[in-house]
């Protein structure tokens, strides 16, 4: 995300906290809130900061031509974002001017916040996606094992193709810039490419990623999209 960006998602978290707190409007916190509208603020910043970051993302993603992923996973993401943030910024207003107001107060039900926490574990059971790593070769991995919070593909995956590559989270790889494709000694997925102008590395090896993977390298070799002298693999069967 660039600066301009980032700013303006800052001026945006905290004109709302803080714009009701010099506006005039009369406090149930008294002298403590403040302490509220800093909290406010940082909550706000931070998973409106995530939601954009995903989203700019994920519409580059869907400029691809001839994409075929699954969206669900995607479009549950950031129905989730959003409506925590919603949920975040009507908690604080009740909480802090209208406690009394019956339709304010709904709104504010904790059910609601369980209910975006139950989507938000349902959608985590959809898709690994890649944890990337800046070095002078950029890595992105899907490992067989990660923490909870990276997600799991007992679901679904977030690995497909668009006409000229594949797509894996919320990045895509050419099919030209692909050196090769080979199977670690760990039964990772392997490939090897280049990005610009680094060298990257991705290694597949949760098991319904690593298959998925299989079946759109599969797809590209057969409609040949991609040099077979690049796949070192003995048998692009799954797993």
């Amino acid at each position: 995300m660039n600066k301009k960006t980032s700013n303006i998602v800052l001026l945006i978290s905290v004109i709302i906290p803080f714009g009701l707190q010099f506006s005039g409007i009369k406090s149930e916190l008294g002298n403590g809130a403040i302490i509220y509208s800093i909290m406010w603020a940082i909550v706000n910043y931070l998973f409106m900061m995530t939601a954009v970051d995903f989203i700019s993302k994920y519409k580059e993603i869907l400029k691809l031509e001839d994409l075929d992923i699954r969206k669900r996973t995607y479009n549950l993401n950031i129905f989730v974002y959003i409506g925590f943030l919603i949920f975040v910024n009507i908690y604080f207003f009740q909480q802090m001017y209208m406690r009394d107001n019956k339709i304010i107060k709904l709104l504010a039900n904790p059910l609601f916040l369980i209910g975006l926490f139950l989507l938000f574990l349902y959608n985590l059971q959809n898709g690994k996606f890649p944890i990337r790593e800046d070095k002078d070769t950029v890595i992105y991995n899907i490992p067989l094992k990660s923490s909870f919070r990276d997600g799991r593909d007992k679901l679904g995956t977030v690995v497909g193709s668009y006409g000229k590559g594949l797509v894996i989270g919320n990045n895509h790889f050419p099919y030209e810039d692909m050196k090769s494709i080979s199977k670690s000694k760990d039964n990772e997925i392997v490939i090897k490419g280049k990005e610009g102008s680094k060298n990257y590395i991705v290694n597949i090896g949760s098991l319904n990623s690593a298959n998925q993977a299989i079946i759109e390298i599969n797809k590209a070799l057969n409609n040949g999209k991609i040099d077979e002298k690049k796949i070192n693999l003995k048998k692009t069967k799954n797993f």
